[in-house]
């Protein structure tokens, strides 16, 4: 393997030069031609992770996602990647799949590559309250942190999170003036999630709307899931005639099982969920959802870190609030 010392001695420089020319300097015109060009001829590659521990910096952020399969997620770390990008950092993502302990793996990974900043998503999946002392110390070694979907339950960092509880009521609000009295809800065990159940009831008791218990379900955020509860629902007697639901993919699911069970949409049951991720373009019929502000909060997330990573400064954390705006379609 070459090294920065036979770099040098080709392009007949000090390893000094060299190595500030590979990590960006300009230095003179003659001495970079050559430089690059000896770096061509030995193929030397150079060890960020050992450049990282000169420098102290890494230019990477972290990106903790619940589930990568949702089309949510992806669009997500696509906006986070364009805004850090363009600051000259690089994303580091991971997937939880919903389990705290896979969060507390990938923080770990983050401390070990140095991570300058961390955007921790936790909207679905298991409570995550065993990374909190793990995002202490990021903060105490004046790593930023932006938490979303979930409460900061003590950790100095900066938040970012739906107004869920305000969304998910005046979604409750349109059905009814629409004609709706029997109105279910698929939500979540994550924070977000009881928020959005925690809307729903406030806008049932809001439109003077009885809530049945069995019209109210917990499901775990996926197609599948959706499937599940919507037969539950849809298949008995006293079966609602709308479903609100915690995410797109368990509204996309509750569509199908009530296919299954040959009930039309919206005309038997009416289905709205929650995000408006790319699949909905292709729902049929249409989905009516709650759209998030994805792009606003993407950039305002990365903004922050890098505010923060400028000035080495993480105290006073802020919150950033966004509203979901109701995309009234065909399924309601």
């Amino acid at each position: 393997m070459s090294t920065i010392y036979d770099v040098a001695r080709l392009a007949k420089v000090s390893p000094k030069t060299a190595a500030r020319i590979l990590a960006g300097e300009e230095g003179r015109p003659a001495n970079r031609a050559r430089v690059l060009a000896a770096a061509k001829t030995v193929g030397y590659v150079r060890n960020q992770q050992a450049a990282s521990l000169r420098s102290g910096k890494s230019n990477l952020l972290g990106l903790i996602v619940p589930d990568i399969r949702n089309p949510h997620y992806p669009a997500i770390f696509q906006m986070v990647h364009d805004v850090a990008i363009a600051h000259g950092y690089h994303v580091l993502l991971s997937s939880t799949f919903g389990k705290a302990s896979e969060a507390v793996r990938t923080l770990r990974m983050f401390q070990l590559n140095r991570v300058e900043g961390i955007i921790a998503d936790a909207s679905e999946g298991e409570s995550d309250e065993v990374c909190d002392p793990i995002f202490t110390e990021f903060l105490e070694k004046g790593v930023p942190i932006v938490l979303c979907g979930r409460p900061a339950r003590g950790v100095a960092a900066d938040v970012s999170r739906i107004r869920n509880v305000a969304a998910v009521s005046r979604a409750v609000g349109y059905l009814s003036s629409v004609g709706h009295r029997k109105i279910a809800c698929i939500s979540g065990a994550s924070a977000a999630g009881l928020e959005r159940k925690t809307g729903f009831l406030k806008g049932m008791a809001a439109h003077g709307l009885s809530v049945d218990p069995a019209h109210v379900l917990i499901g775990n955020f996926t197609i599948d899931g959706g499937i599940s509860m919507g037969r539950m629902l849809l298949s008995t007697k006293n079966r609602p005639t709308a479903v609100i639901t915690a995410n797109d993919l368990m509204a996309i699911g509750v569509m199908q099982a009530a296919r299954d069970l040959r009930l039309k949409i919206p005309q038997d049951v009416a289905v709205l969920g929650f995000g408006d991720s790319l699949l909905t373009q292709f729902a049929i019929p249409k989905l009516t959802t709650l759209r998030m502000p994805v792009e606003q909060i993407a950039a305002d997330c990365v903004d922050k870190l890098l505010q923060r990573i400028a000035s080495r400064d993480v105290s006073s954390p802020c919150r950033m609030e966004y509203d979901a705006e109701l995309m009234i379609r065909e399924s309601a």
